[in-house]
C-alpha cells in the first residue's frame, strides 16, 4: 500500500493538527478521482464508537461503511472512479464531537493514481444547526449525504462548505454553547483554524433552537445583529441568504434586522409546509427544502 497526500482531497470541514486532519462535522468529506486503484483505506488515530461513512462511487447509490480497527476500507471496481466519502455518524452528540474531534491520519491505496476532483467554481456555504448538518433525518439517524445542503450544491454543480452544529443558536438559550455560532465560522475545532475557501453564496438557517428553548425576541435580535456582522467579516463578497426558521419563528426580527445591512436577502419559508411537529425534518422534507431553496434562489 502507498500513502496519498490528503490535503487536496478534503472538504473545508477538516483542519490540520500536527500533520493529521481533524473534523467536528457530520458531512465532512474526502473526494477524489482514481485510476487503476482497487482498494482505498483511510486510517484514524483511535477507535470511535460506531463511526461510519457513506460512500458514493461514480455517482451511484450511497453505501454505508463502518470503521473497523481504526480503518475504513473501500474496494473499487473499474479502471476509473469518482469517489465521495462522507462522515455520516458516530455514537456521540455535537457537543462531545466538538470537544473530541475525529482524527484522520492517512489515506492508502494498493496501486494506481489518486487525484483531486477540482472545480474552479466558488463554493456554496451552508451555515446552521443540526438541521443543516443533516442530523436525525431517519429512524437510523443522520444522513448528511441526503441533506438539503448537499442536494442544493449538487443541483448547482458547486462544491459544498458546511458549518453546522446541533443544539447551537444565536442566543444563550440554545442548549449547546460549544461552538458558538461565531466561533464555528472561524474554527473547525477548539483553537483549530477553519480552512478558508472562496464562496459566492452563503445560506444561513438559525433560530430553531433559540425559539424552542425560550429565547426572547430582544435576545434573538441582539444575537442576530452580532452574527450578521460576523458573517459580513467572513463572507464579505458573497451573496447571503437568510432562511426564516421553518416554524416561522422570529420572522419579524429577521425582517427588521436585515434593514441595517445591504448584504442579506431573506427567503421566506412560511409557505413551505415543513412539518413543525418534528425538530428535525425527514429525508422527504430535505428533498422539498432543497427544491424550494433552488426555486427561491
Amino acid at each position: 500500500m502507498k500513502e496519498i497526500e490528503l490535503t487536496a482531497l478534503l472538504s473545508p470541514e477538516w483542519g490540520i493538527v500536527e500533520n493529521h486532519f481533524i473534523t467536528t462535522q457530520f458531512g465532512a468529506s474526502v473526494i477524489c478521482h482514481t485510476v487503476d486503484v482497487s482498494k482505498i483505506q483511510l486510517a484514524f488515530d483511535a477507535e470511535y464508537d460506531g463511526l461510519s461513512f457513506e460512500v458514493q462511487i461514480n455517482h451511484g447509490v450511497w453505501t454505508e461503511y463502518v470503521v473497523i480497527d481504526k480503518k475504513l476500507t473501500i474496494d473499487i471496481r473499474g479502471h476509473e472512479a469518482d469517489i465521495c466519502i462522507i462522515l455520516r455518524t458516530w455514537r456521540t452528540d455535537s457537543l462531545n464531537f466538538w470537544q473530541h474531534p475525529v482524527t484522520l491520519t492517512t489515506l492508502l491505496v494498493d496501486q494506481g493514481i489518486v487525484t483531486p476532483v477540482n472545480s474552479n467554481l466558488p463554493y456554496i456555504t451552508f451555515v446552521g444547526d443540526s438541521i443543516t448538518a443533516g442530523e436525525s433525518m431517519d429512524v437510523n439517524g443522520h444522513h448528511p449525504e441526503l441533506s438539503y445542503p448537499l442536494l442544493v450544491a449538487e443541483a448547482l454543480k458547486k462544491p459544498l462548505n458546511r458549518i453546522a452544529y446541533g443544539g447551537t443558536g444565536l442566543t444563550a438559550s440554545a442548549p449547546f454553547q460549544q461552538p458558538t455560532a461565531v466561533e464555528a465560522l472561524w474554527h473547525v475545532a477548539d483553537n483549530v483554524i477553519r480552512p478558508r475557501v472562496v464562496t459566492d453564496l452563503v445560506i444561513i438557517n438559525y433560530g430553531t433552537n433559540d425559539f424552542n428553548y425560550g429565547a426572547t425576541q430582544e435576545a434573538f435580535a441582539f444575537g442576530l445583529r452580532i452574527y450578521l456582522l460576523e458573517l459580513i467579516k467572513r463572507f464579505h463578497s458573497a451573496k447571503m441568504v437568510l432562511l426564516i426558521p421553518f416554524s416561522g419563528a422570529f420572522e419579524t426580527i429577521y425582517q427588521r434586522e436585515i434593514k441595517r445591512f445591504d448584504n442579506f436577502v431573506i427567503l421566506d419559508t412560511s409557505h413551505w409546509q415543513i412539518d413543525n411537529e418534528r425538530v428535525h425534518p425527514l429525508m422527504a422534507d430535505h428533498q422539498r427544502i432543497a427544491e424550494l431553496i433552488l426555486k427561491g434562489l
